[in-house]
């Protein structure tokens, strides 16, 4: 039993195993002040040991919710930066089982991180294919375009994830398109839009400041920054490093002062 709990609660949230650490040191508590504590406290015990049971049994039900979807669980192994943990939880479907548009469009995404572009061009094909309106999907295959050097065909389809109600963030794209074009004044607008976003996102901040910067509307990104994030650009470059957008992402980088890795 103890093994098996284990095992469930690994892939937990930290503050999951930290609620489910504190119910259980107060469950040992409530049950030592129920069967050894003074009599007038060990019938209170015992109905706030009753209670707390019922409350793991929901801790449970709710850490162990991932179980039912095996997207869950590779979406939190993407979010994790653990493409190839995503990509074989939902490579190990069986072959007749129905995946959803968006377990395709996060196997696709999957790929485009690990350079698999051929296997991801297939998966976004299906799922824009099953949903033309999906807006994930839509840009999931426009990104994958971009990294694949197709600038007009990956404009015109982020430009309609746009149209389906996608968040404006992806304005950050649609600037890189438009710069990588020779757009420069549109490609303004867009990183110029983008001066509030990207609060909790380090990484598409940087890239906005160095855009901006490069085009004479902004400071060079500090070095906070750049130590925090520089990194993720660096991996993407790598990956790309035989395409247009490599190269651009690479020239990047050395103008940021990063030194680029091969």
């Amino acid at each position: 039993m103890l093994r098996e709990l284990a095992r469930r609660t690994q892939g937990w949230d930290t503050p999951l195993k930290l609620a489910l650490g504190l119910a259980l040191l107060l469950l040992a508590l409530l049950l030592g002040l129920a069967f050894g504590g003074p009599a007038p406290v060990q019938l209170p015990a015992r109905i706030g040991a009753f209670g707390l049971l019922l409350a793991l049994q929901l801790l449970f039900f709710y850490g162990n919710r991932r179980d039912i979807s095996p997207y869950h669980s590779a979406r939190e192994r993407f979010i994790a930066g653990d493409y190839e943990a995503a990509r074989s939880i939902l490579e190990a479907l069986p072959e007749n089982a129905p995946q959803s548009v968006d377990a395709l469009v996060l196997l696709g995404n999957s790929y485009r991180r690990l350079g698999q572009l051929r296997q991801a061009q297939a998966a976004l094909t299906q799922a824009v294919a099953r949903k033309p309106q999906h807006p994930v999907a839509l840009y999931s295959m426009g990104k994958l375009e971009l990294v694949q050097g197709k600038f007009a065909a990956a404009q015109t389809h982020i430009e309609a994830a746009r149209a389906a109600g996608a968040p404006d963030e992806l304005r950050l794209e649609l600037g890189q398109l438009c710069l990588l074009q020779g757009q420069t004044a549109q490609a303004l607008q867009h990183f110029l839009s983008l001066r509030g976003a990207f609060e909790q996102e380090p990484a598409q901040a940087l890239l906005r400041d160095a855009y901006l910067h490069e085009l004479g509307e902004g400071a060079a990104p500090s070095t906070e920054r750049l130590r925090a994030a520089s990194a993720i650009w660096q991996a993407e470059a790598q990956t790309f490093y035989n395409s247009a957008y490599g190269e651009h992402l690479t020239q990047l980088l050395q103008a940021m002062g990063c030194q680029q890795r091969r």
